[in-house]
């Protein structure tokens, strides 16, 4: 069976969590992003600053383009770009004024300027899209042709915002009782133009290798290290393979934009009337998400809402665990929040209102064990529990 590892990939991150273990916390140690103080100097402020991107989601869109794709993909990757910073900076209660800037790295002589030029109007498009429920400045860019480093193209975004600390949502004080709320991933959302499978921006190196045949292999070997090429391209399918129950082939399931949630969140935190205590954007990770957040804790995860059409395909089809599908995808469920018991129905109606499904997924109790934070996820499909801990 395929793993992140086997393909040099970690959804868990152990590696990096212990290389910053000595450093800042920030003033909130528990929350879901660091958070720092305020650049203007108001101690009734914070800071917050977060870098992230595209990944190897950038891959697909080239082999699609390669295969006859719209270029107009590439805007798709402006968006996950985008998103994956927003989206984890909303998740600690940031929903307005942000400041974008974007790091391009691409090697010239595979990345045409066309490209370049669609993920740029890409943000552009993302930032409009939006524009009714934020305020996103561009600040520019750099777009470096770093070949000799770069084997195709890499697309990351830095995001900025001050917001009033006593907004905060401290993601630490998920505790024993609280109940979960989950959100699909899938589906069109209010806000949306389009059916969304769902896939967000994360495990793509899994993904790709899971569910792309090897004539990709011999095609793009600029697509992979050459340290995996046992395991590269072992999946059965092509871009052009439909999936069933929608109208999306493969490759268009692959490519859906990272869905934002920031519409649905600032809703329900503008009037302050909930009393959420965490909220979890489970890309890397996957929906073990939140097992770094609170003390003590056990997030039991076992009324999941389905998985959606795209990820019962991937589930189906691939040579990947259950184990391994839970911590690198979103399996349908990309956003968790932790509330009380009295502010259930209120936060799935204001999803519902915005076409996302929603419903309580599970329940947080006491970890069996001092000092381990635990997650418990009953499969949907095979009915079997699935347990991590941290």
């Amino acid at each position: 069976m395929l793993t992140y590892k086997q393909l040099g990939s970690d959804a868990d991150k152990d590696a990096v969590h212990k290389a910053i273990t000595g450093l800042s916390k920030g003033l909130f140690p528990g929350a879901f992003c660091f958070i720092s103080s305020d650049i203007a100097g108001d101690d009734s402020y914070c800071y917050i600053k977060h870098t992230d991107g595209s990944g190897s989601k950038a891959n697909v869109a080239y082999i699609a383009t390669k295969e006859g794709f719209s270029p107009d993909i590439w805007k798709g990757i402006a968006q996950d770009s985008l998103v994956m910073n927003i989206d984890d900076m909303v998740a600690v209660g940031a929903t307005d004024n942000f400041k974008l800037t974007n790091s391009i790295d691409r090697n010239p002589l595979i990345i045409s300027d066309e490209v370049i030029s669609k993920i740029i109007n890409g943000y552009e498009e993302s930032i409009t899209k939006l524009s009714n429920y934020a305020k996103i400045d561009m600040c520019g860019g750099e777009t470096a042709d770093t070949g000799n480093n770069v084997r195709t193209i890499v697309v990351n975004s830095d995001v900025s915002a001050r917001m009033k600390k006593e907004d905060v949502i401290d993601a630490s004080k998920t505790d024993n009782g609280d109940i979960l709320i989950g959100f699909a991933s899938y589906g069109k959302a209010k806000y949306e133009d389009k059916y969304n499978s769902g896939i967000s921006s994360n495990g793509f190196t899994l993904l790709i290798h899971a569910m792309l045949n090897s004539s990709y292999k011999d095609k793009y070997p600029e697509t992979y290290d050459k340290n995996i090429s046992d395991n590269a391209y072992s999946g059965k399918f092509d871009l052009r393979t439909q999936i069933p129950n929608t109208s999306l082939t493969l490759g268009e399931a692959m490519l859906s934009p990272t869905r934002s949630y920031l519409p649905l969140i600032k809703e329900l935190l503008k009037a302050k009337r909930y009393k959420i205590k965490g909220i979890f954007n489970c890309t890397g990770g996957g929906l073990t998400k939140p097992i770094r957040f609170g003390k003590n804790v056990k997030y039991v995860m076992d009324n999941m809402i389905n998985s959606g059409p795209f990820f019962k395909f991937v589930y189906e089809n691939s040579n990947i665990e259950p184990y391994e599908l839970y911590k690198t995808f979103n399996m349908g469920c990309r956003l968790i929040i932790s509330c009380t018991k009295e502010d259930v129905d209120g936060i799935i109606e204001t999803a519902n209102n915005f076409d996302i499904e929603a419903k309580v997924i599970g329940r947080v109790e006491q970890s069996s064990k001092e000092g381990v934070n635990e997650i418990e996820i009953t499969d949907p499909l095979s009915k079997k529990v699935l347990r991590y801990k941290k």
